[in-house]
């Protein structure tokens, strides 16, 4: 079983909240796409990753301009594994390519530089291989320039054949230039880029100079105008095969000089491949950094029991949702344990959202990241699998869809997982689905998964060897003068008196659902609440 699934990680949020972590490289990007969870056998390494990450946010919360320059040199990196990859089984580079490596090698030269100006070094595992023999050999005769070309300095040939191939030039611009200031004397001005003059018919005198020139010929005659063309002189016929066959040899001579460095590109490219590795996972790391110091995440402690345990625990989505609303975010506290555990309390008292609290923060943890809490301590899960109420159904009734759920579960229900249900059984008849219930929570108290159920049904609470919890609710003096202010407002008013805190509960402190007040606040008529209410007191008195 995977870690997370697609609706699991929809359900949580996992996916909008691991977006928010945004590499400036396609080599961080790339790591990001390529992270996965660590798991129980990866406890070790884990707990390393958050020691880094931390000491990496506390750098960046120590001195929070001090990584600009780091991010412009990540940010000009390409992936340029492929490049390297060819020039290792053989391939020739073009000078594109050749630019890209050489580029590589002077940006890890001024991360490096950073990095330990910074004091920051210890952030890489290892100091970058600079690969200098490879850079040397492409910066032949072009000096600290950042650029790549094929320098005369690479070959005394390569730099004959260009002298040649310039004098050519030169002799057939000087040529071209000639015939240009004749033209010019006749008509004001030289030959186009195609080397032709067109004039007016009715220029008589100018047509006749120009059919006297050796160097033109007539080509068209058409609407009045008359067109000529360059040709060249038999000695500037010469000069462009002389140039032609220098040309050939100053190709075939920069081509093998190109796959001479290629050669030597790919005796470095395992140098090469470790640096691009070594920058994507510095630059992944360094944007995980920023986001935990955005969140102001603290670091997980490992539990060497199989527990789970949240101090103040933030749910970041919905956090930003409520302070949208203007109101009171408030954080969940409890401690978790292998077997089940059942959070009951009224409608609208935040047990949902702490399921979605619980999964976000342990899936958080497991990718390595640092966590919007006070503290947290777990031992890591092999999986994490989430059934909430706002789950869409396809197909199946909600009932049927939840026991398909339950039952994937319960195939690997003899593993490290953590199971979030919410409100179980409920889509379906009351005394069968409490029945139901109840005999999943059996089925599941002596697992080591980790199971946490919010439900209405009393009756869980009371199964032996399960924990319990309860939302405090609505404060028993909601009726009382003081709050009706609060009550006209309605919805907002009630969410604003909710206590959404997790207080443990005994199996029998299941408390009230506050249905009448909650319906009472909501302006339901005054007979109904009435009736409610005697019939809730005659339900309790027998």
């Amino acid at each position: 079983m995977q870690f997370l699934d697609v609706e699991t990680r929809r359900e949580l949020g996992f996916d909008a909240v691991w977006q928010r972590i945004k590499p400036v490289s396609p080599l961080g990007r790339a790591k990001q796409r390529e992270a996965q969870a660590f798991l129980p056998e990866q406890a070790s390494q884990l707990e390393g990753a958050w020691l880094l990450l931390e000491q990496a946010a506390n750098c960046l919360r120590e001195r929070p301009h001090a990584v600009q320059n780091l991010l412009y040199f990540l940010s000009q990196l390409r992936d340029i594994s492929t490049i390297i990859e060819r020039s290792n089984q053989g391939g020739v580079l073009d000078d594109v390519e050749l630019y890209e490596v050489k580029k590589l090698l002077f940006l890890a030269e001024e991360i490096q530089g950073e990095l330990d100006r910074l004091a920051w070094s210890f952030l890489l595992p290892d100091s970058l291989d600079l690969c200098p023999q490879c850079r040397e050999a492409l910066s032949v005769g072009q000096g600290r320039k950042t650029s790549f070309y094929l320098a005369d300095a690479y070959d005394e040939q390569l730099a004959a054949l260009r002298r040649r191939r310039r004098a050519l030039e030169e002799q057939l611009a000087q040529f071209r230039e000639n015939v240009d200031s004749k033209v010019r004397e006749v008509v004001g001005r030289p030959l186009s880029f195609d080397d032709e003059i067109t004039v007016s018919c009715a220029a008589g005198q100018a047509v006749q100079k120009l059919e006297t020139m050796p160097e033109l010929v007539k080509v068209e005659e058409a609407r009045g105008t008359i067109t000529f063309r360059l040709v060249d002189s038999p000695e500037a016929q010469q000069l462009r095969l002389e140039l032609g066959a220098v040309q050939e040899k100053e190709d075939a001579c920069k081509a093998r000089l190109r796959a001479r460095l290629s050669q030597i590109v790919g005796a470095h490219a395992s140098r090469l491949l470790r640096i691009l590795e070594m920058l994507g996972f510095l630059d992944f790391l360094l944007a995980k950094a920023q986001f935990c110091v955005e969140i102001q995440g603290v670091r997980p402690r490992l539990s060497t029991q199989l527990r789970l345990a949240i101090d103040q625990g933030r749910h970041l989505l919905v956090e930003e949702e409520v302070q949208r609303a203007g109101r009171r975010y408030q954080p969940i506290t409890l401690g978790l344990h292998a077997g089940v555990t059942v959070i009951t309390g009224p409608n609208m008292g935040g047990k949902t959202v702490g399921l979605k609290t619980i999964g976000l923060l342990t899936a958080m943890a497991q990718y390595g990241l640092l966590v919007p809490a006070a503290d947290m301590e777990l031992s890591p899960r092999r999986w994490i699998r989430a059934h909430l109420a706002s789950r869409p159904v396809q197909g199946l009734s909600k009932f049927a869809e939840e026991m398909a759920f339950v039952r994937e579960v319960l195939v690997c229900g003899d593993q490290e997982g953590l199971v979030l249900l919410d409100e179980l059984a409920h889509g379906t008849n009351p005394t069968e689905g409490a029945a139901v219930a109840q005999a999943i929570v059996e089925r599941l108290r002596s697992e080591p998964v980790i199971s946490v159920i919010t439900t209405h049904y009393p009756a869980l609470a009371r199964v032996e060897g399960v924990s319990h919890y309860r939302v405090k609710g609505l404060p028993k003096g909601s009726l009382q003068k003081a709050a009706l202010p609060q009550f006209a407002k309605g919805l907002d008013g009630l969410q604003q008196l909710m206590d959404y805190t997790l207080e443990p509960a005994s199996p029998h402190e299941t408390g009230a659902s506050d249905a009448a007040l909650v319906a009472e606040a909501l302006g339901l008529e005054p007979g109904i609440i009435a009736r409610a209410k005697e019939l809730q007191r005659s339900e309790s008195h027998g």
